[in-house]
């Protein structure tokens, strides 16, 4: 399992940061995936899913996504799984003086053929996972 943990300061009210983030149409311009694809109606809440393609090692997936618990302006909880990995983990939503904290957290689990090399991945995964933070900060407060 990889443990992911990461937070940043973003210079914008809860109410704009949440709202983006829970905008799953946003993921392809902060997130390292490509298209997203609404399964439910309405707005996030436990039980909405969606898919997402992404591009790893060369190869296109798809990952299917739920949200598992939903917060307006805390938290949003979710589990995603794809033929490669699986993720569970979360966002918190924290007010601070200059703007917002997000928090991520959560683990991924590989599975398929990149098992048995978890934790040569790990260090790349982190990374590919960390990078999403500075990439949603300059979008929010461009």
């Amino acid at each position: 399992m990889i443990q992911i943990s990461n937070n940043i300061e973003i210079v914008r009210p809860v109410l704009q940061v949440f709202t983006y983030v829970a905008t799953v149409e946003n993921n392809p311009h902060w997130m390292p995936v490509q298209s997203v694809q609404r399964l439910s109606a309405g707005a996030l809440k436990p039980g909405f899913r969606y898919k997402q393609q992404f591009r790893l090692l060369g190869a296109e997936y798809e990952m299917d996504c739920v949200v598992t618990a939903f917060e307006p302006h805390k938290k949003i909880s979710f589990e995603y799984d794809a033929p490669v990995f699986r993720w569970r983990g979360h966002y918190l939503f924290d007010d601070t003086p200059k703007g917002t904290r997000l928090s991520a957290k959560g683990d991924i689990t590989l599975g398929g053929p990149l098992k048995m090399a978890e934790t040569m991945f790990a260090p790349k995964i982190r990374k590919l996972i960390n990078d999403t933070a500075p990439k949603l900060k300059q979008i929010l407060e461009s």
